[in-house]
């Protein structure tokens, strides 16, 4: 299975009801897992952050741990005009 599973397509489609950017909640020091290296884009994600959900596939596809990496890729409108970012995931395998 490609470990680089992205979930663009997926919160695009989740992108037209949801209405709030959010941040990535960093993992504590210490966690032994990260993200790619020489890759300064992805940060290392909890997938208990809302409104995304395809995050939590993508840890349950590998590790299941409970974080992801995610690196920005652009920003959507939704129905109302609202900015909603969208992002690639893949799973912390790396570190």
């Amino acid at each position: 299975m490609n470990r680089a599973i992205t979930g663009l397509a997926l919160s695009l489609a989740a992108a037209a009801s949801l209405t709030s950017l959010t941040s990535p909640t960093y993992a504590s020091p210490g966690t032994g897992d990260g993200c790619p290296p020489g890759n300064g884009d992805f940060v290392l994600w909890d997938i208990r952050t809302e409104p995304y959900g395809v995050d939590n596939f993508v840890d349950a596809a590998f590790n299941n741990d409970g974080w992801v990496c995610a690196r920005p890729t652009h920003v959507v409108t939704d129905e109302n005009g609202d900015p909603f970012q969208i992002y690639n995931f893949i799973d912390n395998i790396f570190g």
